[in-house]
């Protein structure tokens, strides 16, 4: 994946190897086995999310489709525009020994399942988006109790310190707008990711992010120092 998050990320890759052809199939079972980490809502709107990196090249694995099958049940999945790959959570295809099927947009001789951690922002009833900082920062703390969780008693000390929330976004870019008040603050993004550090949330604690543009999810902005 583009974005490396230190020891969540390296604590979280798991090698699944896939011959050259347009499409690969993986165990249902291994996704299921994360999923069961965050499936009962106790750290709030942070969960995981798939993707299937290069071994080569670390370059993402572009995704065209997915479904999930069992000899008698075919589930659809889904593919965001940057391939994440969003399964359902069922018991069910867990016994079944599902199998996750993906079709590629090119041939991979081998791909890597790569997780990381991340929280959701339900869409807006039009096309701006409107959100208070207490629910960026509130979803701050979803994912740094997640991390914490997949990093382990001992390890949850040695992560790496989260400097803000990072937004992936649907357009390459833009320019959103911190708003307090009288107060307003542009912040322009690129290659659809806007950075909001740990003071600029403070700043605006009791105001608002304001933007046009769709937004795909939010992800911890790690210290790498």
């Amino acid at each position: 994946m583009n974005n490396r998050y230190g020891m969540a990320a390296a604590l979280l890759m798991a090698p699944m190897l896939a011959v050259a052809q347009p499409s690969l199939e993986l165990q249902y079972g291994t996704f299921y086995s994360q999923m069961k980490t965050f499936a009962k809502g106790e750290f709030g709107h942070a969960r995981l999310g798939f993707y299937l990196t290069d071994q080569q090249n670390g370059r993402r694995c572009l995704l065209t489709s997915a479904r999930v099958s069992t000899l008698d049940r075919d589930v659809a999945a889904e593919v965001t525009v940057d391939s994440e790959l969003r399964l359902p959570y069922d018991d069910d295809l867990n016994l079944d020994k599902a199998t996750v099927v993906v079709g590629l947009t090119e041939p991979h001789e081998a791909c890597d399942l790569s997780v990381q951690v991340m929280a959701d922002v339900p869409p807006p009833a039009d096309s701006r988006w409107e959100l208070k900082v207490s629910e960026l920062t509130g979803r701050q703390h979803d994912m740094q109790s997640l991390l914490e969780k997949l990093a382990g008693m001992v390890g949850k000390y040695f992560l790496p310190e989260m400097t803000g929330v990072r937004v992936s976004l649907v357009q390459p870019s833009g320019t959103a707008y911190l708003i307090d008040g009288a107060r307003q603050l542009p912040l322009p993004w690129q290659e659809g990711q806007l950075l909001l550090s740990n003071a600029q949330l403070v700043e605006f604690a009791e105001g608002k992010l304001q933007l046009r543009g769709e937004i795909l999810r939010l992800t911890p902005w790690l210290h790498k120092g």
